[in-house]
C-alpha cells in the first residue's frame, strides 16, 4: 500500500490545482446527475441503436467528455502547449473513435438473431458482445502500435517491472465489504451478474462459467485501452495531465451502469491511472479490475443462489 500511496502523493504534487479539480468534478457531477434523473442511455441512446448513427453518436458523446476535460485543463492551468501537437489530436481522435466502435458496432447481433434459435440468442449475443468488444480494443491498439509506436518497448503497460503484487490484493480485500453491502441493493441485483437470465434452453451454470471467462478476459483490453493506451501513449505529450481526460472518458464509458458504479469509476479510474502512469504498468490495474468485477458477480450470484444451483 505504501507504493500506491507514494504514487498518489507524487501525482498530486505534480498535477493538482484546486480550480482544475473543482471544475472537473463539477462537470462529472452534473453529467452523473443528468444521467441518473433522465436515464440518458435508455431515452436518448435507444433512438439510434439500430442505425448507422450510433457510432457517430458515441463519437460525439465521448469526444465531449474528453475534450471538455482538456478545455478545463487548458483554461485553469493556462497550458496551451500540447494543443499545437498533431500527435495529441491524432492519438486522441483515434482513441475516441476506437471506444465509439467498441460500443457502437452491433452488426453481429443481427446475424445471431437471424441464425440462432430464439431461446438461445440472448446468451450468444452476450458472449459475442464481450468477445467483439475485446477484439475491437485489442486490434485497434495493436494497429496503432505497429504503425506509429513500434519503438515503445513498454507496449502500453504490459510490463511486470516495478510491479509489487501485494498492494493490489490488499486493495481487493478492502473493497470486499463495500461490494457485499452494495449487493443487497435492488439496482445492483438488477445489473449483476451481467449474464442475466439465459432462460431454460441453456444450462445456467454452464452459461455462467463460459460468460465469466469471456467477461473477465475483456477487462484486460479495457485496462490496456484506458490505463495503457490513453495514459501511456499520451504521457509524452500531456505528462501528468493525461489522467483527468482518461477519467472523464472512463466515467462516460460507464453510462447505463448503476449510479453508484458510475461514481466509483471516477475514483477507480483516477487511482488506476496514477498507478499506470508512475509504474508504467497496467498489470496491477488488471488484477484490481478483474478482481472487483468477479467479486461483484460473485456477490450477486450468492444473493441469487437458487437461480444457478
Amino acid at each position: 500500500m505504501k507504493t500506491i500511496v507514494k504514487y498518489i502523493r507524487t501525482h498530486l504534487k505534480e498535477d493538482y490545482k484546486t480550480d482544475t479539480y473543482f471544475i472537473f468534478l463539477s462537470f462529472l457531477s452534473v453529467f452523473i446527475y443528468i444521467n441518473h434523473v433522465t436515464n440518458f442511455d435508455l431515452n436518448f441512446l435507444s433512438k439510434t441503436i439500430n442505425t448507422p448513427l450510433l457510432v457517430m453518436f458515441y463519437f460525439v458523446f465521448f469526444g465531449f467528455a474528453y475534450y471538455t476535460t482538456i478545455a478545463i485543463i487548458v483554461f485553469t492551468k493556462s497550458d496551451y502547449s500540447f494543443i499545437k501537437s498533431s500527435g495529441f489530436w491524432f492519438t486522441s481522435i483515434f482513441a475516441i473513435l476506437l471506444v465509439s466502435l467498441r460500443l457502437g458496432f452491433l452488426e453481429h447481433y443481427k446475424w445471431i438473431y437471424e441464425n440462432i434459435a430464439p431461446q438461445k440468442a440472448f446468451f450468444y449475443t452476450k458472449i459475442a458482445a464481450r468477445a467483439m468488444r475485446t477484439i475491437i480494443f485489442s486490434f485497434g491498439i495493436l494497429f496503432f502500435y505497429y504503425l506509429f509506436e513500434k519503438y515503445n518497448t513498454n507496449f502500453y503497460g504490459f510490463s511486470t517491472k516495478n510491479v509489487s503484487w501485494k498492494p493490489y490484493f490488499l486493495l481487493l480485500l478492502i473493497v470486499i465489504p463495500f461490494i457485499g453491502i452494495a449487493s443487497f441493493q435492488p439496482s445492483f441485483l438488477n445489473q449483476y451478474p451481467l449474464i442475466g437470465n439465459t432462460g431454460n434452453a441453456i444450462n445456467k451454470l454452464h452459461a455462467l462459467a463460459i460468460y465469466e471467462s469471456v467477461y473477465l478476459f475483456d477487462f484486460i483490453s479495457i485496462e490496456w485501452f484506458f490505463r495503457g493506451f490513453l495514459v501511456l501513449s499520451m504521457v509524452k505529450i500531456l505528462g501528468s495531465k493525461a489522467i483527468l481526460p482518461m477519467v472523464a472518458l472512463y466515467v462516460f464509458f460507464h453510462i447505463g451502469k448503476p449510479t453508484g458504479e458510475i461514481i466509483g469509476s471516477i475514483f477507480g479510474g483516477y487511482i488506476l491511472g496514477i498507478i499506470s502512469l508512475h509504474s508504467r504498468s497496467i498489470i496491477g490495474g488488471i488484477i484490481i479490475h478483474m478482481g472487483v468485477a468477479f467479486l461483484m458477480d460473485l456477490m450477486a450470484i450468492i444473493q441469487k443462489f437458487d437461480n444457478y444451483f
